[in-house]
C-alpha cells in the first residue's frame, strides 16, 4: 500500500470512529425561518402542505433498553425542531409493536416495557413494546409504514397486534392489513390541500411466508400497487413509501428505478423510499402531464445501532405539496436535513450535524451533500452551544 493510500484509509477510519461532536458539546440547532425546499414544480396558488419523512426506526437492543428506561425522547429529541413545522410526518416502523407475542407468532406473557429478548427483541427479528408508538407520536410522527422486510417478524398474529396498537394510539399506517380485512393498503389524511394518500409496499419479508397476504409487496403485487396509485391520484396527492433496493448500497437498483418511473406514470406525487440503511441519491422523473416527481430512493436509517458511518447517517426529507397551474397536486419542492446516530456516555442518541461540524458529524454531512447536492435545508440553521437557551 502506498503512503498516500495509507493516509486516505486512516482519514476514513478516523472519520468513522469520531462518533461524538466537538468536545464542547453538541450544538443545538433549529431551522432558519426562511428555509424552503429547492423548487420542482410551479404552484397555482392556494394551500401548501409539507410532508417530512424519516427513515428506518430500527430499535436494536441498546436503543430499546435506553428507551424503555429513560423514554425514547432521550434518543431522538434533537430531531424534533426539524419535524415541528411539517403538516404530516412519516416514519418507517421497521419491526412490530406486538404486545405479548413472541418469536414465531406465539402468544406469551407480556413482560411490560422491558427488553427481554423474547417478547421484545432486536436483530434479527424486531418487536417493540407499543409504548414506542406513543414515543413516536410524541415526536410528531403522524403515520408509519408497516410494510418492510421485518413486517412478519411476529407472524400474522404480530401484524394484527401491531395494527391494533397503532389504531388504539391514533397512529395512521400503511402497507399491511389485518387477517380477513379488505385489501385496502392506503392511508388517507385530510389536509388543506385535500386528501393526501400514503401507500407503502415492501420488496420482501425476509423469506417468512405470508399466507394471508397481509403485506403489500412492491413487485409481486405490482399491478395491484399501480392500480391503487391510479385510484388515489384521481382524488388527490399520492405519496408512495416503498421498502426496496439493496441493503448498504448507495446506488439505486435498476429494478427500483423502473418501479419509480412506473409509480410516477401512475400518478404518484412523490416517492420516498427506505430499506438500504444508507442514504441514496435522489432523482426527478416525469409524471402525469409532464409533472416532475421527486424520487427519494433511500432516507437511510433514522435510529439504529448499526456501526458504520454510512449506516449511522440518514436524512429527514421534506417535500412541499401544492396545486399546480392545472389544479393537480404536485411537489413544489424537496430538501433534506442530515441526521446521524452518536454513541455518547449516556447511550445512543440522534444528532443533526450542523453546518461546519467536524469529525464524524462533519463526515456524515459531507456524505449526504455528495449524494444529494443542492437540497440542504440545514445550511442556514440557527445554532447555539449545548446548555444555552431553552
Amino acid at each position: 500500500m502506498t503512503v498516500r493510500a495509507l493516509i486516505g484509509l486512516l482519514a476514513l477510519v478516523l472519520a468513522g470512529c469520531a462518533n461524538r461532536p466537538a468536545a464542547d458539546g453538541p450544538r443545538l440547532c433549529t431551522p432558519a425561518p426562511e428555509a424552503a425546499p429547492a423548487p420542482l414544480n410551479a404552484c397555482g396558488g392556494g394551500a401548501r402542505v409539507t410532508v417530512a419523512s424519516v427513515g428506518d426506526v430500527l430499535l436494536h437492543a441498546a436503543l430499546q433498553r435506553r428507551g424503555y428506561a429513560e423514554g425514547f425522547d432521550a434518543i431522538w429529541a434533537r430531531a424534533a425542531p426539524w419535524l415541528r413545522g411539517a403538516d404530516i410526518v412519516t416514519a418507517n416502523l421497521e419491526g412490530r409493536a406486538a404486545a405479548g407475542v413472541a418469536r414465531g407468532g406465539r402468544p406469551a406473557d407480556d413482560p411490560g416495557p422491558v427488553f427481554d429478548g423474547a417478547v421484545y427483541s432486536g436483530y434479527p427479528q424486531f418487536n417493540y413494546h407499543p409504548s414506542a408508538i406513543d414515543a413516536l407520536r410524541g415526536l410528531g410522527v403522524d403515520l408509519v409504514s408497516t410494510a418492510n422486510n421485518h413486517a412478519l417478524d411476529r407472524g400474522a398474529r404480530g401484524v394484527d397486534a401491531t395494527l391494533a396498537a397503532l389504531a388504539a394510539r391514533g397512529m395512521a399506517h400503511t402497507g399491511t392489513i389485518a387477517r380477513g380485512a379488505p385489501r385496502d393498503f392506503a392511508a388517507r389524511l385530510d389536509t388543506p390541500l385535500g386528501p393526501v394518500a400514503f401507500i407503502a409496499c415492501s420488496h420482501h419479508t425476509n423469506g417468512i411466508s405470508d399466507p394471508a397476504r397481509q403485506v403489500l409487496l412492491c413487485h409481486r403485487d405490482r399491478a395491484e400497487l399501480l392500480a391503487l396509485v391510479r385510484a388515489e391520484a384521481a382524488r388527490g396527492a399520492v405519496i408512495v413509501l416503498p421498502h426496496w433496493g439493496v441493503e448498504y448500497s448507495h446506488r439505486p437498483a435498476p429494478r427500483q428505478r423502473v418501479l419509480a418511473r412506473d409509480l410516477a406514470g401512475a400518478g404518484a406525487t412523490a416517492v420516498i423510499g427506505a430499506h438500504p440503511h444508507v442514504v441514496q441519491p435522489w432523482e426527478t422523473v416525469a409524471g402525469v402531464a409532464g409533472v416532475r416527481v421527486p424520487v427519494i430512493h433511500s432516507l437511510g436509517n433514522f435510529v439504529s445501532a448499526q456501526g458504520a458511518l454510512a449506516r449511522r447517517t440518514g436524512i429527514i426529507a421534506r417535500v412541499e405539496l401544492c396545486r399546480g397551474p392545472r389544479g393537480r397536486p404536485v411537489a413544489a419542492g424537496a430538501g433534506w436535513v442530515p441526521v446521524m446516530m452518536l454513541w455518547t456516555p449516556r447511550g445512543p442518541e440522534l444528532y443533526p450535524p450542523p453546518p461546519g461540524a467536524d469529525g464524524g458529524p462533519g463526515a456524515a454531512r459531507a456524505l449526504v451533500e455528495r449524494l444529494i447536492p443542492g437540497r440542504d435545508l440545514s445550511a442556514d440553521a440557527q445554532c447555539q452551544p449545548a446548555g444555552q437557551g431553552g
